[in-house]
């Protein structure tokens, strides 16, 4: 007779401490009251109430209790069963709310609470709606948690050592069950004994034959557990040469022999009632623990929102955060003129007021000889004239920025680094003065003034040391541009979220070390994360559908912490990739997502950057169709694309915010008209790891989202005139306005004429329709319905 094996399995736990161990199961710890703190290898988290983390199999962890009345859950995760759906053994996670924010955490944490609200019922029908749940949580954990062998590394001189434990892992995994030694490992990597054995204790805190023995003893147990084997055929089958050496193995863990352990396990599922006053009192705290949370759902949740209702007559000032800056590029890009005109829609008809440039200093502008030098500001002359002449803003990066077309974070169709020219104090202090001086004579105080200047953190630079040629080449350009006017903005250093972040405090640290200070700190956001693992780290893509707000909040704590805050923050870049070739950012699934960014920025940062304003950025060779997966908001060919209708929506929003919910923003100039910006943004699921972004096609973009579901969205605004109304609701959706369907509809033909061309761009157009509303009661009520990654907005007025 077997016994039922399940994947999961949980039980709540008092104890105040809890010696280091490890198992080959993993384990979720999840806090339902007190606080604790684990350890981990080497690395030591504070739990709270409600935080809970994933440990990796043979991973040496222990707890202790730091907030009185400590009650914990623990969810057990069968490793060999996850390993035959999953057909490897390399399985590994990165979950953990203190140290990481992710709307997924939240789905996580409910599904962990319907399982706990089922704590009493683990037997007949209630066992197998259990399995369903645990089957939730790990499609979950599996779509937005693993790291996956082949994700990319974000350090290059880590890749080759991620390799080798992998290599090891796979072979001990693969050969457990045989008569494997240290020199048959070290043959097969082509290292002496001596340097693996040293290497293996390092990495794994094991010698050779404990990390064999603990993963033979793993499936030993397994099988002891599960099944009727004799335990002779089990420590055989299982790699031990002789049950002699099980049993040594075995004792030394477990402290009793294998036999016993079978039978004092098998004699505790039998028993009943093991503790009976203790686990009454257990179940007591778990169901008060429950009672004080609001009961999770077992079904779907409904599609169908709840009613939204705000006060006409309380208002807070809306600031228009997400339009202040669009990147253009290098200073040259402003010289052309299809550059020019598109800057100039986006000024009329999205409001962005900054434009960003950078590689102000290039090396054919620049000479010095003999002592003496010269530099040609011309060219940069005419790009900011451009910009003065029509109201626009200069956002200036200061750095050498490379310039590259990316198919992904680590691969390039075409990259090159821009030199960085100065390399000494005298040089880069004299240029950066006669800069400044330069432009306060062409443009004047008042205008410059209104300026910003960052510096970007270039790897090159050194911003990790204290005494790095950052701090020097920040403090010549902040004291040039200061000696003109202390009203000139000078900032940096272009942190990048979600994958500087174990770098975040000894970055500040290194900061706050120096005389000059930042006017505001800069930050770039794209949906990649680095996570650290027994000192190695991975790239991974994430499916965290709130990023930007998520990242930003744990940054703007590390500033906190350190006591480094600015007078403003900013975003100067963000998007969703930093791929050039992703057919995402053509569609309407990217407007949607950049109208919910944008959304949840407000209040957030002081100004945003959207990557980039344009296709023609990165023109190549590859570039023959109307659409090649750039992320502008424009083509090549100045059609707008769903992404720049969201920016044109939010445009709309009056100066007085209402409210807003994750999927709209309402808006009100309190003066009879009301503006509701909304959408339908669509979480990615695993999918959208699996595949380079390069090679997503767009015929494949549906089974890249958790659901494609429409929504409906219902508001009432109350203590508004009575009368009527008249409603003009502008829209993009798959139907109407996208120009990807509509190239769809001509096959996706390449070579277009300029007719064809033109045609594209009539039809990439919102939909406008129009009603009227009459109100009776001083209540303004609305509802609308959006299709998957559909945008939409409201505008209402009152009629006199």
């Amino acid at each position: 007779m077997e016994i039922m094996r399940t994947m999961m399995d949980f039980e709540f736990d008092t104890k105040k401490v809890q010696n280091t161990h490890f198992h080959q199961d993993l384990e979720i710890l999840y806090v339902l009251d007190g606080g604790l703190e684990i350890q981990i290898e080497s690395e030591k988290y504070e739990l709270g109430k409600g935080d809970f983390l994933l440990i990796n199999a043979n991973k040496r962890h222990s707890i202790r209790e730091t907030e009185e009345e400590l009650l914990t859950a623990s969810f057990r995760i069968n490793f060999s069963m996850l390993a035959e759906y999953l057909g490897t053994n390399q399985i590994l996670f990165w979950c953990n709310t203190t140290a990481d924010k992710n709307e997924a955490y939240e789905q996580l944490r409910k599904i962990l609470d319907r399982v706990l609200n089922r704590f009493y019922d683990k037997e007949g029908e209630g066992a197998l709606y259990l399995n369903s749940i645990y089957y939730e949580a790990l499609y979950v954990l599996t779509s937005y948690f693993r790291i996956k062998a082949d994700d990319s590394r974000l350090k290059d001189d880590v890749t080759p050592d991620n390799s080798r434990v992998f290599e090891i892992q796979n072979y001990v995994q693969a050969n457990y069950q045989k008569q494997i030694s240290l020199n048959d490992l070290a043959k097969k990597l082509y290292l002496s004994n001596a340097y693996l054995s040293k290497y293996i204790k390092k990495r794994f805190g094991l010698s050779f034959l404990e990390y064999v023995n603990n993963i033979r003893l793993f499936h030993a147990v397994d099988e002891m557990l599960y099944t009727d084997k004799k335990i002779t055929r089990i420590a055989l089958d299982n790699g031990f040469p002789t049950t002699a050496s099980f049993n040594k193995v075995f004792k030394e863990v477990y402290n009793m022999t294998p036999s016993g352990y079978r039978t004092s396990v098998r004699q505790k599922t039998k028993e009943e009632v093991q503790d009976t006053e203790s686990k009454e009192q257990i179940e007591q705290r778990v169901k008060k623990y429950l009672a004080g949370n609001t009961a999770p759902q077992d079904e779907v949740a409904a599609k169908n929102l709840d009613l939204f209702t705000v006060d006409a007559k309380e208002t807070t000032e809306l600031k228009k955060n997400w339009n202040a800056i669009i990147n253009i590029g290098k200073v040259d890009a402003l010289l052309d003129s299809e550059m020019q005109q598109q800057v100039l829609i986006m000024k009329q008809e999205l409001g962005f007021r900054y434009v960003r440039v950078w590689n102000i200093f290039v090396q054919d502008m620049y000479e010095e000889k003999d002592g003496s030098w010269h530099y040609n500001f011309s060219r940069v002359d005419r790009g900011l004239d451009f910009l003065v002449e029509n109201q626009l803003k200069p956002y200036i990066e200061l750095s050498f920025k490379p310039i590259h077309v990316s198919y992904t974070l680590y691969s390039t169709l075409t990259e090159k680094e821009n030199d960085i020219i100065f390399h000494d104090r005298d040089s880069y202090d004299k240029v950066m003065n006669d800069f400044a001086s330069h432009l306060i004579n062409r443009y004047g105080m008042d205008e410059v003034e209104s300026w910003y200047f960052e510096l970007w953190k270039d790897d090159r630079l050194n911003m990790m040391d204290e005494k790095g040629w950052y701090f020097d080449c920040f403090e010549i350009g902040y004291h040039a541009l200061k000696r003109i006017s202390d009203r000139i903005k000078v900032g940096g250093a272009g942190f990048a979220l979600g994958y500087d972040r174990y770098q975040y405090h000894q970055l500040i640290q290194n900061w706050k070390k120096q005389k000059v200070k930042p006017d505001f700190i800069s930050m770039y956001s794209y949906s990649y994360l680095l996570i650290q693992q027994d000192s190695m780290y991975f790239g991974k893509r994430s499916l965290d559908n709130n990023f930007v707000k998520n990242q930003t909040d744990i940054f703007k704590q590390v500033l906190q912490e350190e006591e480094f805050m600015a007078e403003e923050l900013h975003i100067t870049e963000w998007n969703y990739t930093i791929s050039n070739r992703n057919c995402i950012s053509d569609s309407c699934a990217h407007g949607a997502y950049v109208m919910k960014t944008c959304i949840e920025s407000i209040g957030n940062v002081d100004k945003m950057g959207y990557w980039h304003g344009s296709d023609l950025h990165t023109e190549y060779y590859d570039t023959e169709a109307v659409l090649y997966g750039d992320n502008g908001l424009l083509t090549r060919d100045g059609i707008k694309k769903p992404s720049f209708y969201a920016f044109h929506f939010m445009n709309f929003l009056q100066s007085q915010l209402l409210g807003k919910t994750e999927n709209a923003v309402l808006s009100t100039d309190g003066r009879g008209t009301y503006t509701i910006v909304c959408h339908n943004c669509k979480r990615f699921n695993y999918r959208y790891t699996m595949k380079e972004e390069k090679d997503i096609r767009i015929e494949d973009l549906e089974e890249l989202y958790e659901d494609t579901d429409a929504v409906h969205l219902k508001f009432c605004i109350n203590h508004v005139e009575n009368g009527d109304y008249i409603m003009r609701v502008f829209y993009v959706n798959s139907e109407n306005g996208s120009v990807q369907d509509v190239w769809g509809d001509m096959d996706y033909l390449k070579n277009l004429s300029k007719g064809e061309v033109e045609y594209i761009r009539r039809g990439a157009m919102p939909k406008v329709e129009m009603r009227k509303i009459h109100v009776e009661d001083g209540v303004l009520r609305v509802d609308t319905k959006l299709m998957a990654h559909e945008i939409k907005a409201l505008d209402i007025h009152y009629q006199y």
